[in-house]
């Protein structure tokens, strides 16, 4: 599925997985398994497209995302896979966005 394959690769592009020690738990392991993974996604470069759709299928999976931007109000729901909702703001209650440059401490640190 697109969500697997994002969730698989996630890694790859600027997502970190915060609160655990085993960050490489597959998804048909964390979703089937009674230890499922409870950690908390952070995407730095939430804004961008490809950091978009991470936030956008992780949302969809339950997952707890925090995002880190320079411009938050530019998050939306990605075309292609947001259907109607594409290019919405994109706002879920599992979603905190932070406004921030990745190249400050201080800003990160924020997450």
């Amino acid at each position: 599925s697109i969500a697997a394959t994002m969730k698989n690769h996630s890694v790859l592009v600027a997502v970190t997985l915060l609160g655990s020690t085993n960050a490489f738990v597959s998804p048909q392991a964390r979703s089937t398994s009674s230890t499922a993974l409870d950690a908390t996604i952070a995407v730095f470069g939430a804004s961008g497209l490809t950091a978009q759709e991470c936030v956008y299928q992780g949302l969809k999976e339950g997952d707890k995302i925090v995002g880190l931007t320079r411009n938050p109000s530019n998050v939306v729901t990605p075309k292609g896979s947001g259907g109607a909702d594409a290019e919405k703001p994109l706002s879920d209650p599992n979603l905190t966005m932070i406004g921030g440059d990745v190249t400050n401490a201080a800003d990160v640190a924020k997450g």
